[in-house]
C-alpha cells in the first residue's frame, strides 16, 4: 500500500508516520512539498500513484489567522480543494483533518457530524471551507474532525505545561472540549487503513470525555508530578474568539469503523509515558 503524507514533520504527521512504518510511505514536510502549489502536488501524486493521500499540512495559528486571512484560506481551503481534485483524478483515497472550531460553540451537548456549522473565527471558517470543497468534489474521502490536539513532541499545550519554568500558571476554565492525543489519532488512522469500510464522509475523532483547559492543565500537573500551582481564570485575551463548548459526538466513528476510542485520561496516560521516556 502506497501512502503519501503531507505536513509529515508536524505534530500529527510525525505521529502518523510512526504508526504506519510497515506501509510504503512517501513523506513530505511542508518545506519539501508546498500543498498550495498545484503543479508540485500533481507531479508528486502522478509519479507516486498512492493508494491514500493523508493531509497533515494545515495553517493552525488560530490567532494569527485573524490578520492573515488570505494565507489561512490559501492553505486550509484552496490547497485542500486542489488535493481533493488530484486525489480523485488519480483514484487515491483522500484523508483530511478538520477541527471542532467549525462549530459555534454554544451547544450544551456534544456536536453531531451533521449538526449546523457556524465558525466564530477565521481559522474555523478556513477549515470549514476546506471541508466543503472536499465534499463538493465527491471523490473517495474521509474528513476527520479532531480537537485540542497534543503530543509528547511538537509545540502544544501539553508540552508547554510540562516544560515551562513558570511555577504558577493561569489557565482558562471557561472553554470545554476534548483534548485529543495525536498518538491516538495515528493509531486510529492505522486501523482505518487496515480495515477500510469505504464508508466515505465526515466523522468526529476525539478522545472521549470533556475537560476545560484548566482541568487539562491540572491533569498534566498531577500525571507528571510537576508540583505547579494552577489557577483558574475565566478569560484570557486572544485575537480570535474560541468556542465555549466544542465537545463532539464520536459514536458514528466508533460504530462505522468498529473502533473503541480511548478516554481523555487514557490519551493523557500514553502521551505522558512517551514524554517521560524521552525526557
Amino acid at each position: 500500500m502506497k501512502i503519501l503524507i503531507t505536513g509529515a514533520n508536524g505534530m500529527l504527521g510525525t505521529a502518523i508516520k510512526a504508526a504506519l512504518l510497515e506501509q510504503e510511505l512517501f513523506c513530505f514536510s511542508s518545506k519539501e512539498l508546498d500543498i498550495s502549489c498545484s503543479f508540485q502536488l500533481d507531479q508528486k501524486v502522478k509519479n507516486i500513484r498512492p493508494d491514500y493521500i493523508i493531509n497533515c499540512a494545515a495553517y493552525t495559528a488560530v490567532d494569527a489567522a485573524e490578520t492573515v486571512q488570505e494565507k489561512a484560506f490559501k492553505i486550509n481551503a484552496l490547497a485542500v480543494q486542489k488535493m481533493a481534485q488530484i486525489s480523485k483524478q488519480y483514484n487515491a483515497t483522500f484523508i483530511h483533518f478538520s477541527t471542532d472550531y467549525v462549530f459555534k460553540g454554544d451547544a450544551a451537548t456534544p456536536y453531531e457530524t451533521d449538526q449546523e456549522t457556524d465558525p466564530i473565527n477565521v481559522y474555523g471558517a478556513s477549515k470549514l471551507a476546506g471541508e466543503k470543497a472536499i465534499t463538493q468534489i465527491d471523490g473517495k474521502h474521509y474528513i476527520f474532525r479532531i480537537s485540542w490536539l497534543y503530543a509528547p513532541h511538537g509545540n502544544n499545550f501539553f508540552k508547554w505545561v510540562a516544560g515551562t519554568d513558570i511555577k504558577e500558571l493561569k489557565i482558562v476554565d471557561s472553554q470545554t472540549g476534548s483534548p485529543t492525543s495525536a498518538l491516538e489519532v495515528a493509531a486510529f488512522i492505522h486501523h482505518v487503513l487496515k480495515n477500510d469500510p469505504k464508508a466515505y464522509g465526515t466523522y468526529h475523532f476525539t478522545n472521549q470525555g470533556a475537560w476545560t483547559w484548566f482541568d487539562f492543565a491540572q491533569a498534566i500537573n498531577t500525571k507528571l508530578s510537576l508540583d505547579k500551582k494552577i489557577n483558574p481564570v475565566s478569560e484570557f485575551k486572544t485575537a480570535a474568539k474560541r468556542p465555549v463548548y466544542s465537545v463532539m459526538n464520536c459514536d458514528k466513528t466508533a460504530s462505522v469503523f468498529d473502533y473503541q476510542i480511548p478516554s481523555i485520561e487514557e490519551g493523557l496516560d500514553e502521551v505522558a509515558s512517551h514524554y517521560l521516556l524521552q525526557s
